[in-house]
């Protein structure tokens, strides 16, 4: 487990617990699904945990208390229109962290770990999209160094804990950070 440098500290939970980053691995699966508000993405994060294990993504949790507060994923690979020609890049998804501990830290020391992961094994770049309404969180990447560099549809789908197709549409902004 990771350490933090400072003790967090807000009214939604005891400031003496400090906050802790780590790997996820296949028992964290039903935590992934935030207490059933994720639990359609239930078969994304099995194939994302199994990948992890085969080297291919790198799953971080936030825990504060044992208590799972924040996780961001990374594909060690990115799609041809997120790359740079010749430059290894990883892409930066999943990056969320529960409203009561927002604003607190917990965003950014989890911002950084990954590109410390990514930085530790050879990447050069960061990539990461944020819905374009999403103003608090396009704000939260600039500040870490974070440009747009293309905007991107947002089209998607995927299969969801009940194997139903689920039609995704969200138009985004990508940006990008060098290492």
């Amino acid at each position: 487990m990771y350490k933090v440098e400072r003790t967090l500290e807000g009214p939604s939970y005891d400031s003496d617990e400090p906050l802790g980053i780590r790997f996820a691995t296949s028992e964290d699966l039903r935590a992934l699904e935030w207490e059933g508000e994720y639990v359609r993405y239930r078969r994304l994060f099995q194939r994302a945990v199994e990948e992890a294990q085969n080297g291919r993504r790198i799953l971080l949790l936030a825990e504060i208390d044992e208590q799972l507060v924040g996780q961001i994923f990374m594909q060690l690979t990115t799609r041809a229109n997120f790359s740079t020609e010749g430059v290894s890049s990883g892409y930066l998804y999943a990056f969320r962290v529960k409203s009561l501990f927002r604003n607190r830290g917990v965003g950014s020391q989890l911002l950084h770990e990954a590109e410390q992961n990514l930085v530790s094994r050879g990447f050069l770049r960061a990539v990461i999209s944020v819905g374009k309404r999403n103003v608090a969180a396009r704000r939260l990447y600039e500040r870490a160094g974070y440009a747009v560099f293309t905007e991107d549809s947002g089209d998607w789908s995927y299969l969801d804990h009940l194997g139903r197709l689920r039609e995704v549409s969200e138009p985004a902004f990508v940006l990008e950070k060098w290492l």
